[in-house]
């Protein structure tokens, strides 16, 4: 870099910082000064630190500083839509609508915009549909980059930073993660140079507090070790949690909701995120506080809670759109100062409790750990009500990294001094898990990289089988087994060599008569001898048995001289087990914790090199096996995309090929707008409760019953044939939102449509987006198929504001 570049990189910096309202910190400005070199750069550093001004630094250089001389863009995307509405909205305000677009699928604003906001997904989708359109783009924000350890989007991530245009730079903002070293390193490999930047420090005091009996006790002390006093005082309470009654004990009640939110404000600790792990807990806690009468707030922040909920409803033209909000919202509970805030809400509804607690109306929101996903809701405090939730399988403790994101909400930068976290002890939880886990460094993402049929017809669109599967070993799953298959190779020399002195000082002694083989047909001769035992036990429950009665008793027959053949046999191995040298052996104990030490490294050295060298070249083979299968069903010939296959390559989600099938067999022709869209929804929606049995559900026709029962005919077909290829099946259709899809795309009113039993309405509307967005990727791919005017019909048919939201 000349000294010019630096001189110029040095007067951009200080007209920035200029620009902004505070001044730079040092990682801030060390960030800024390597993409002032040309380089990419990942930024690793706690929530709400001000992670976002390097990238809002690569935006002000294009639209201020005169650096688009070529007309250069940037792209800022994030993992949720609602991230992307919060960040384009932010960028509208400093720069001006004129000069940021929003792309989101369905919503397209200014998509030529020198700066334009997206999903990943989107991203993605333009690498393999329209790569032209990326010429003129500069820098990718890769926002919330750790959701490369979330599965299944993680892939998406992966797929971006392999096949963006090759001159294309990456800002990459994450969490503290603990492997940042490694994702840029991997980054740099496809990229070119990537600078980290880290920053450990929280820009906000953390103080955490253990809730024990509905008091906050310090979890740490000045020094930041365990407070020993809280210990021992949640010591003693855990020795009386347990209560009888009668002869049942149960586990006593720890903390009272009430008196936890009444210790938060006594405290000066609100406004505070109160973290449940299950909307059913959410919606309790508010229904508690409301049968109790709480209030929060003055007259006065009722009066501007009334004042924004009166805006937000005067901007909704629809009066059932308007209706069915006003119903979402609990206005009473709102106006004293709490709410709840889940995935299974509509998005109205979330906005608006986002709008009330940024503006510091709320005092408590209770809500699940979707809002600790990158949502701009900074609090005073947080707290969590559990350490364990669910994690798809089993209920389980938080881990490290999931317990700093959840407590880096508490604290607001330039609002307070200091931030709490509160977590509230739970009796299933020993405090000793709780302690290690707040401790603890387990932030390392680890990559969720797998192919799919979509991106296997994409990359064969464009590349031959070895470019494609060159480029999936240029994923960070590669990466990441490559660099195990070193670490081991890197070890091995020390296992192998702890296995050589296992086995030589093993019976090194003068007193010692036995060896590897006698010790080893002694365990065996003890392990025949317990076996002939259990054999003889299980003979005699079987054989004397109480002929009246059904009960073990004293009856001597014995058909077959069965258990004499076993006393026989027992007494054989008494024998075999007496004569070994080393029965009496004085370091029997030594050699056989010794013996069993030596198996357990011959077999992990055996397991770990097979499992390494298996896991290698793992990509690869994936990408074969799905090959195979789309060779088989038409997808693909000669390795090139059919027309089959190029309308499944337009295809976005988990069932691509059940898809392709019902368009193949004609399953969808001559259907109505709103059965195909039931048709659709079934393909693109996800149960709300997959792992629970299906209950009988009523189709709204006759032919959607028949198409249901073929698609699940199919599905099973398909799965077999992925178990043989080794791949991941294919997931089974949908019922749970056929009805309310049906009645929508009829144009059931909003007012009466009734989401499934069971299920939010929020899930409800999402799931029709879900067959909304299928119809969209239809359209693109059935360009020239008789099919095209009946699924654009049953897209018009979709249409409403509220789906265009999500």
């Amino acid at each position: 870099m000349t000294a010019v570049e630096r001189s110029a990189g040095s007067v951009d910096l200080a007209e920035f910082e200029g620009s902004l309202p505070f001044l730079l910190d040092p990682f801030q400005r060390q960030a800024i000064e390597a993409l002032g070199r040309h380089q990419g750069v990942l930024v690793s550093a706690p929530t709400s630190s001000g992670k976002t001004v390097v990238a809002e630094w690569a935006i002000w250089r294009c639209l201020v500083a005169g650096d688009r001389p070529g007309g250069e863009r940037v792209l800022y995307t994030t993992p949720l839509k609602a991230l992307s509405n919060q960040k384009y909205g932010d960028l509208c305000r400093r720069y001006g609508a004129q000069q940021v677009g929003l792309v989101t699928g369905e919503t397209s604003i200014h998509p030529e915009a020198p700066v334009v906001v997206m999903t990943t997904e989107i991203l993605r989708n333009l690498i393999y549909d329209d790569p032209l359109s990326l010429a003129q783009v500069r820098w990718v924000i890769l926002d919330e980059i750790h959701y490369i350890d979330e599965y299944p989007r993680g892939t998406v991530w992966e797929e971006v930073i392999i096949q963006a245009p090759a001159h294309i730079r990456f800002i990459g903002l994450s969490a503290t993660i603990t492997n940042v070293d490694d994702v840029a390193a991997w980054m740099t490999q496809r990229r070119g140079p990537m600078a980290v930047v880290l920053r450990t420090d929280r820009p906000v005091e953390l103080r955490t507090w253990l809730g024990v009996r509905n008091q906050m006790l310090p979890l740490l002390d000045s020094r930041g070790q365990l407070d020993r006093a809280t210990l021992e005082a949640a010591g003693r309470e855990a020795a009386g949690d347990r209560r009888f009654y009668g002869n049942r004990a149960v586990l006593a009640a720890e903390n009272d909701l009430l008196r936890i939110i009444e210790e938060l404000r006594v405290q000066d600790m609100l406004p505070a995120i109160y973290f449940i792990f299950s909307r059913k807990g959410c919606r309790e806690a508010l229904s508690r506080c409301a049968t109790h009468h709480l209030d929060l707030t003055s007259l006065e922040e009722k009066f501007a809670i009334d004042d924004v909920l009166t805006e937000r409803l005067a901007a909704v033209d629809d009066p059932q759109e308007a209706a069915v909000y006003s119903s979402g919202l609990n206005m009473e509970m709102l106006r004293a100062g709490v709410a709840v805030h889940h995935a299974g809400l509509l998005p109205y509804v979330k906005e608006t409790v986002e709008e009330l607690f940024q503006k510091g109306l709320l005092k408590v929101v209770f809500a699940t750990e979707t809002l600790a996903l990158g949502l701009n809701m900074p609090a005073r405090a947080c707290v969590i009500s559990t350490f364990t939730k669910f994690d798809g399988q089993n209920f389980a403790p938080l881990r490290s990294g999931q317990l700093s994101q959840l407590l880096g909400r508490a604290g607001r930068r330039g609002i307070d001094s200091i931030g709490h976290g509160v977590i509230l002890r739970d009796p299933e939880v020993d405090l000793g898990v709780i302690c290690e886990t707040l401790l603890g460094n387990d932030m390392a993402v680890e990559s969720k990289f797998a192919p799919t049929y979509n991106m296997t017809l994409n990359l064969l669109r464009r590349h031959t089988p070895e470019q494609s599967e060159e480029l999936l070993e240029q994923s960070f799953g590669q990466y990441q087994r490559l660099q195990a298959l070193d670490d081991f190779r890197a070890r091995r020399p020390n296992l192998e060599d702890r296995l050589e002195d296992l086995r030589r000082r093993q019976f090194h002694h003068p007193k010692v008569r036995c060896s590897e083989r006698t010790l080893s047909q002694f365990l065996g001769a003890k392990q025949a001898l317990d076996k002939a035992r259990a054999d003889a036990r299980q003979l005699r429950r079987q054989h004397f048995r109480d002929r009246r009665g059904g009960r073990y008793g004293a009856d001597a027959r014995d058909p077959g001289g069965r258990l004499e053949h076993a006393r026989r046999a027992i007494h054989e191995q008494e024998k075999r087990w007496a004569a070994s040298p080393c029965r009496h052996c004085p370091l029997l104990g030594e050699h056989q914790t010794c013996h069993q030490e030596v198996r357990e490294l011959e077999q992990s050295l055996l397991s770990a090199e097979a499992t390494a060298r298996e896991r290698q070249h793992e990509f690869r083979d994936q990408l074969r096996a799905y090959r195979q299968v789309l060779s088989e069903l038409g997808h693909l010939e000669h390795d090139q995309p059919t027309r089959l296959g190029l309308l499944a390559a337009s295809v976005y989600g988990e069932n691509t090929l059940l898809v392709s099938q019902a368009v193949l067999q004609g399953w969808l022709t001559g259907l109505e707008p709103e059965e195909i869209c039931a048709v659709l929804v079934m393909l693109a929606a996800d149960d709300r409760n997959p792992g629970r049995a299906a209950p009988r559900r009523r189709m709204p026709t006759r032919r959607l019953e028949q198409l249901a029962h073929r698609l699940r005919q199919a599905q099973r077909e398909l799965a077999e044939r992925e178990q043989e290829a080794g791949i991941a099946e294919s997931r089974p259709p949908s019922l749970d939102y056929v009805e309310f899809v049906y009645n929508w795309s009829r144009g059931v009113p909003l007012t009466e449509l009734q989401p499934p039993p069971g299920v939010d309405v929020g899930d409800a509307v999402r799931a029709t987006k879900s067959g909304y967005a299928l119809c969209r990727q239809l359209e693109q791919g059935l360009a020239g198929w008789p099919l095209l005017p009946a699924v654009q019909r049953a897209r018009q048919s979709l249409e409403r504001d509220l789906v265009r939201r999500l």
